[in-house]
């Protein structure tokens, strides 16, 4: 059995996506990328939504070569990665275990030890949150749906510390 070149991570918000993609990148030595950064432009001082069309050549860029890990799990980009990929890699820890890796991760941003430029304030994190437990019930059957045709190569892991 070969390595898998083309990996898509998905999971809700504090499900250890990007970690796991920066391991798996240094691991296999292959580029890894965030879909986030996809969606945005951080160009200048304001942070803006890249156009539909600039996201999609973003996108296709990244998955038209031949290694490359993605995460993320913006839902109109699932259905190309997602065919394109190797393995596909859905990261589920219980919500709670979610909640406490958010709640880190606002308190690092708050005493700046966190690099993250996304800074939430406490409205933000309370709509982190929320979402974080309607993902259950919407986004989790639906990344799952979409994933129906891909489920030789798709994980479900219940990832814990």
């Amino acid at each position: 059995m070969s390595l898998a070149k083309r990996i898509h991570i998905v999971g809700a918000p504090g499900s250890g996506k990007t970690e796991l993609a920066a391991r798996l990148s240094e691991r296999l030595d292959i580029p890894n990328y965030s879909l986030e950064s996809v969606l945005w432009n951080n160009e200048g001082k304001k942070r803006r939504r890249n156009t539909p069309v600039v996201r999609q050549r973003m996108l296709l860029d990244i998955i038209g070569r031949d290694e490359w890990i993605v995460e993320g799990n913006l839902m109109e980009w699932l259905i190309p990665s997602f065919a394109l990929a190797d393995q596909i890699i859905f990261l589920t820890p219980h919500p709670f275990v979610r909640d406490g890796r958010m709640l880190q991760r606002f308190l690092r941003q708050k005493i700046g030890t966190d690099p993250d430029r996304d800074r939430l304030n406490v409205i933000g994190l309370i709509d982190r949150l929320y979402w974080n437990h309607r993902f259950e019930y919407e986004s989790k059957p639906a990344i799952l749906k979409v994933a129906e045709p891909y489920k030789h190569k798709l994980i479900v892991t219940r990832q814990v510390d």
